[in-house]
C-alpha cells in the first residue's frame, strides 16, 4: 500500500514539473475539412532574454514572424516585437536602457500572433509538373528547420514561401490534396513541385512518379 502511495506521489510529482517547463501550445488550422492542416504554436513561455545586435526577437521556441509581447518579470516593463529564427533568444540591444539591464532579462513571453500571413508575395495560382519524394529522405532536416515525415501532407518548391499551403489539383484524374511547403527543390529539370509520399499518394501518382499538375495558393507563408 505504501509503495503504491510512494509511486503516485512520484508520478503527480513528475506531472507537475513537466507542467513548469513545458510551453503551452495551441493549435493553429489552415483550410477546411477534411484536409486541414495544423502546426503548433506556443501561446506563453517565460524564458531568460540577453541583448543582440538586430531588430527583431530572435528565438528558436516560437514561429518566426510572430509578433509578440515581452514583460520584464523584474520590472513590469513590457515591449511588442516580431520574431525571426535565432540560435539564441535575445532581443535588440537599444532595449537594455528601457529594461535598466547590461547582460539579460527574465520575460514573461506571450504570442499576440503566431506566424504572418503575406510574409511574400504569391502568385495565385502555380502549375507545371510535380514529382514526389519519401523514404530515402524520411527524418531528415527540411529547409524549413522541421523534420521530413513522408507520410504528411507537405511538399517542396524552389521559390515559394516556406510555410506556404497550396491546393494541388492532379490535371489527369482530378483528384485534389492539400499541402505545406516545408523545403526547396525540386532541382531536376522540368519539374517545380515536389510532394510527400502521403500526398502523392492521395493524387493517385505513385506509379507514374511525375504528373501534370496546378495548384491554387490558399494561404502565402506562415
Amino acid at each position: 500500500m505504501i509503495s503504491m502511495i510512494l509511486r503516485l506521489f512520484l508520478l503527480a510529482s513528475i506531472i507537475s514539473l513537466s507542467s513548469c517547463v513545458i510551453p503551452r501550445q495551441e493549435w493553429v488550422y489552415y483550410g477546411q475539412k477534411p484536409q486541414r492542416l495544423k502546426a503548433k504554436c506556443v501561446y506563453k513561455i517565460e524564458e531568460k532574454i540577453g541583448f543582440c545586435k538586430g531588430e527583431y526577437f530572435l528565438t528558436n521556441k516560437i514561429q518566426p514572424f510572430s509578433k509578440v509581447k515581452i514583460e520584464d518579470k523584474k520590472s513590469g516593463k513590457s515591449i511588442v516585437i516580431s520574431t525571426r529564427k535565432g540560435n539564441k533568444s535575445c532581443i535588440p540591444e537599444k532595449y537594455k536602457r528601457f529594461f535598466n539591464s547590461e547582460d539579460y532579462i527574465v520575460a514573461n513571453i506571450r504570442v499576440l500572433r503566431c506566424g504572418k500571413k503575406n510574409i511574400g508575395k504569391c502568385p495565385p495560382s502555380i502549375e507545371g509538373f510535380a514529382s514526389w519524394y519519401g523514404g530515402k529522405f524520411h527524418g531528415r532536416k527540411t529547409a524549413s528547420g522541421i523534420r521530413f515525415n513522408m507520410y504528411g501532407m507537405y511538399a517542396a518548391h524552389r521559390t515559394l514561401p516556406l510555410g506556404t499551403i497550396l491546393e494541388v489539383t492532379n490535371l489527369e484524374n482530378g483528384r485534389k490534396v492539400r499541402v505545406k511547403v516545408i523545403d526547396r527543390g525540386p532541382f531536376v529539370r522540368g519539374r517545380n513541385l515536389d510532394l510527400s509520399y502521403g500526398a502523392a499518394k492521395k493524387l493517385g501518382m505513385l506509379k507514374k512518379g511525375v504528373i501534370p499538375y496546378r495548384a491554387i495558393v490558399l494561404r502565402c507563408g506562415y
